[in-house]
């Protein structure tokens, strides 16, 4: 009976140790951002106006799997902190798209600031292809957020972040 004893502790001890090892293995969570609209006004060559119609949708890639949604708010805060690894200091990568008469357009850019006035964000950007200015429409834009900085991650911090996780 002692030799059982010990050698289930040491198949336990075993597996606790591959599963931590397996935990720093993972790749840090990163978050992804959709913010869509029925139109947007392009004011200028850097500067962007999305109506928030409904929250910005967030999700992480694999092998998370978590998704959730921001306020406008919440979103253009990401903006606002000044660490290192913030909006700020490294902007994100991001695309917007829009319909223009049948077809489906892009663009490339990254966006340097964001700030919310209680109905839409107002994105600054830099690097990208020719947009048109006016109004746009079915516009999304999609936000590489690489986001470590656990905007998502404390349900009591933001509680309408996390409203679904995880379909593993």
């Amino acid at each position: 009976m002692k030799q059982l004893i010990t050698t289930f502790n040491i198949l336990l001890l075993a597996a606790l140790t591959s599963s931590f090892a397996f935990a720093e293995d993972k790749p840090a969570e990163e978050w992804l951002f959709v913010h869509t609209a029925q139109e947007a006004q392009v004011i200028n060559t850097t500067t962007i106006v999305i109506p928030v119609t409904r929250d910005i949708f967030a999700f992480t890639d694999r092998p998370y799997r978590k998704h959730g949604y921001m306020t406008g708010e919440q979103f253009a805060s990401l903006w606002a902190d000044s660490g290192s690894d913030s909006f700020k200091a490294d902007p994100p990568n991001a695309v917007l798209t829009w319909v223009d008469g049948e077809d489906v357009k892009e663009a490339e850019l990254v966006i340097t600031g964001a700030s919310f006035d209680g109905d839409s964000i107002t994105y600054t950007r830099k690097y990208s292809a020719t947009i048109p200015s006016g109004v746009l429409k079915a516009v999304s834009l999609f936000v590489d957020g690489d986001s470590p900085y656990g905007v998502l991650d404390d349900p009591q911090e933001t509680p309408q972040a996390i409203e679904g996780q995880s379909a593993t």
